[in-house]
């Protein structure tokens, strides 16, 4: 599978979500696919696996409130919990009954209490080092394993958007953010999930280990797990072709 080598056209889109300034990009044509990024950083955390998706579907990058070029309303506090109803109603504005929903890290915790809590929007589920099982872990030891995973060659270098976005991180949400993600805990909508479920995981995970996939693959058993060679958290930076290669041919098997 190779990318077409034409300059990828992506749209930009301001919603306002009960209060909150939500920024998103399409790109592509086909089936929608919505992708959700992870902790700390931005929808551009996806720049390189757009060429390959937008091949074979419509689809949708939004900035969490707080990340990138979204807002949160007022002064209020950033809870993980309300970011899955929140983009069930965005998705809802834009008449999206019905998408394949891909999330990473802690976009993973949020794909999960998405599709568990409405289960008819959702087709297809990709979780990529997914959070929503308890970490288990202490708020320096989740902070050391970030700075490593972020020097990690086998992650990728970040695309110079994703960087620009970062200079205009917040560091209070920051560390609400990171507050949320020691607490976190999606074991119960993990058992309502039905729909068709791939996870995928960076075989040098430093921040998630490998070991936290399978207890997440034990909690999802009719889920399909595959891991990623050469790969710490980001496989969509260090493995764009690949990964998309995995998704394309999980979100295909749909149309069979």
């Amino acid at each position: 599978m190779s990318s077409t080598g034409q300059t990828l056209r992506t749209t930009a889109h301001i919603a306002t979500i009960a209060g909150h300034r939500l920024h998103y990009f399409t790109t592509g044509t086909g089936s929608p696919l919505v992708l959700i990024h992870g902790y700390g950083v931005s929808g551009h955390i996806w720049q390189r696996v757009l060429p390959y998706l937008a091949q074979e579907h419509q689809v949708f990058v939004v900035d969490l409130p707080g990340y990138g070029r979204s807002r949160l309303a007022g002064q209020q506090p950033w809870r993980l919990r309300e970011m899955a109803p929140l983009l069930a109603m965005w998705l809802r504005g834009m008449n999206l009954s019905s998408v394949h929903l891909m999330g990473q890290s802690m976009g993973g915790a949020i794909a999960i209490h998405l599709a568990a809590s409405a289960p008819e929007m959702v087709k297809r589920l990709v979780l990529v080092s997914a959070a929503g099982i308890p970490l288990q872990t202490t708020l320096p030891t989740l902070i050391a394993r970030s700075t490593h995973s972020f020097f990690q060659r086998c992650n990728g270098r970040y695309p110079l958007a994703l960087a620009r976005d970062l200079l205009r991180s917040r560091l209070h949400l920051f560390w609400q953010g990171a507050l949320e993600m020691i607490d976190s805990d999606f074991r119960a909508e993990l058992a309502a999930i039905t729909a068709p479920t791939l996870i995928i995981w960076g075989e040098h995970d430093v921040l998630l280990p490998i070991s936290l996939g399978y207890r997440l693959h034990e909690a999802l058993p009719h889920a399909t797990f595959i891991t990623v060679p050469n790969s710490g958290h980001r496989p969509m930076l260090s493995q764009p072709a690949l990964l998309s290669g995995m998704v394309l041919e999980f979100l295909a098997e749909e149309r069979i």
